[in-house]
C-alpha cells in the first residue's frame, strides 16, 4: 500500500494496490445523493483505537498523530473520537486507569479541537473479576469513562452546518463481565425518538465503536464462519432497519483497526483503521499502517482519506 506523496490513502489508492477486494470497498469516496442547499463546506476527523499507554512510545505515537491533524492544511472543526482511548481500564487496578487516562488527557488538550467520543471496550473500567471492583461500583463499567470524560451519558447528538451527527454506545456488558457489540433498548429508544424529529432531508454521520456492518471476518478468518459478538454490534439490524428512510451519509467505525469501506443501502460504513496501527506493534495485519481519518463535506456530498503518520514501531 503507497501513500500518496501527501501521505494519504485514498480508495483509488487502495484499490491500485490490490487492497480494494481484500478491504471490502464498495461505492466511490463521496455521496452520490447532493443536496440542493449550499452549505459552508468543513471538515473533520475520525480518531479511533489509539491505545495509548506509557509502553511501546504509544504516548509519542498518539502525540505524533495529533501534531500531523494539527498540521492539517485545512483546521477540523471538531473531532469524533471512536473508543479504545486507553490500553487499557478493564483488567488492571485503579492506579493503572487512572494513569492510561491521564496520559489520554494530556494528549487530547494538546489536540486543541472539539472532541466527540464513542465508549470502547478497553475504555470500561474493572470488567475482569481479578480486577476486585464490584459491579455495584458507580464507576463500574461506564461510570468512570463519563466521569474522566465529563459526559452525563454514553450517547449523544450534536448538529454542524445543517449536518447531525449522532454518536453511539455500542458495548454491551453482559451478566458474566464480558463485553459484546450491543445497542441496549434505553438507547434504541433514544436513537428513535432522535429519528422522529430529524427531517428525512438532513444528512446525518454516527460514530460507532465495534462496527455495525463490516467484512472484517471474511478476510481475516474465512467467507463463511460468522463474527463473534465482541467483533460486530448484534442488533446492527435493528440500526439499519431504523435508518431507513433517512440520509445517512456515513457510518464511522473502528475497533478492528483495519481500513474498510463497506456500502449497504446506501449508507456506507467507515472502519478508520487505528492511530495505534496493531497495538503499536507495527501495521495491523502487517498493511493497515498507523493513521487517522479526514472527512471532508461539501454541500450534500461527504467524501474521506486515510492519512498515515508515519509512525515506526518499537520493541520497547
Amino acid at each position: 500500500m503507497r501513500p500518496k506523496p501527501n501521505g494519504t490513502i485514498t480508495r483509488r489508492g487502495l484499490l491500485g494496490s490490490g487492497l480494494g477486494a481484500a478491504l471490502g470497498l464498495a461505492g466511490g469516496s463521496t455521496a452520490h445523493a447532493a443536496s440542493s442547499k449550499s452549505k459552508p463546506a468543513f471538515s473533520f476527523v475520525h480518531i479511533t483505537d489509539t491505545h495509548i499507554q506509557p509502553e511501546l512510545g504509544a504516548t509519542e505515537g498518539v502525540d505524533k498523530a495529533f501534531a500531523a491533524i494539527r498540521a492539517l492544511p485545512d483546521k477540523p472543526a471538531f473531532a469524533l473520537v471512536g473508543g479504545d482511548l486507553v490500553m487499557d481500564a478493564a483488567n488492571v487496578p485503579r492506579s493503572r486507569a487512572d494513569l492510561v487516562f491521564d496520559l489520554w488527557r494530556q494528549e487530547a488538550e494538546r489536540l486543541r479541537l472539539p472532541l466527540h467520543y464513542s465508549i470502547g471496550n478497553h475504555d470500561i473500567y474493572g470488567l475482569g473479576e481479578t480486577t476486585g471492583v464490584a459491579t455495584s461500583d458507580p464507576e463500574f463499567g461506564k461510570g468512570y469513562w463519563k466521569k474522566r470524560l465529563g459526559l452525563e451519558r454514553t450517547y449523544d447528538t450534536f448538529d454542524y452546518n445543517g449536518w447531525r451527527f449522532v454518536t453511539l454506545d455500542s458495548i454491551g456488558i453482559t451478566s458474566t463481565r464480558h463485553y459484546e457489540g450491543n445497542l441496549d433498548a434505553e438507547q434504541l429508544t433514544w436513537l428513535d425518538d432522535l429519528l422522529r424529529q430529524t427531517p428525512r432531508p438532513m444528512p446525518m454521520v454516527f460514530l460507532t465503536h465495534i462496527p455495525l456492518f463490516t467484512i472484517f471476518g471474511q478476510y481475516t478468518a474465512g467467507t463463511t464462519l460468522p463474527l463473534a459478538p465482541a467483533m460486530i454490534v448484534k442488533n446492527g439490524r435493528t440500526f439499519q432497519e431504523l435508518i431507513t428512510g433517512h440520509n445517512v451519509k456515513a457510518v464511522f467505525q473502528g475497533h478492528t483497526h483495519v481500513l474498510e469501506e463497506c456500502t449497504y443501502l446506501g449508507t456506507r460504513y467507515v472502519t478508520g483503521g487505528a492511530v495505534c496501527g496493531d497495538w503499536w506493534k507495527g501495521p495491523r495485519l502487517g498493511v493497515h499502517p498507523e493513521g487517522f481519518t479526514v472527512v471532508t463535506v461539501k454541500g450534500g456530498d461527504l467524501s474521506w482519506r486515510y492519512v498515515p503518520y508515519g509512525w515506526k514501531a518499537r520493541t520497547a
